[in-house]
């Protein structure tokens, strides 16, 4: 019975990864369209996972939510900040930077 829970919990912690790491690669993948259709460079090729929380959607209903953030640069030389939040495996919305100097 032991041997049983500690698989059981070894395949939960397999899938479980494996489930996020779908998640961060589709974060991925907005955050490199999101560079292109702003025309700047990500920069570094990945994207971080900054926060996980639940939020409301218009209807009120209460969602599962993570938040990444990227690194971008319009000529290489300043860094900046980018956001995706993902509901699953769907970013729902994607904040950059402004690269505009004032």
């Amino acid at each position: 019975m032991d041997q049983l829970l500690i698989i059981l919990a070894a395949a939960l912690a397999v899938g479980f990864y494996f489930y996020n790491s779908r998640i961060r690669e589709a974060a991925h993948r907005a955050a490199i369209n999101a560079c292109k259709e702003s025309n700047v460079q990500n920069l570094d090729g990945y994207v971080s996972l900054k926060k996980i929380y639940f939020g409301r959607n218009p209807e009120n209903q209460l969602r599962f939510l993570k938040r990444y953030q990227f690194e971008f640069a319009t000529t290489g030389s300043k860094r900046y900040i980018g956001h995706i939040i993902m509901q699953g495996k769907h970013p729902i919305i994607v904040e950059m930077e402004s690269t505009e100097e004032l």
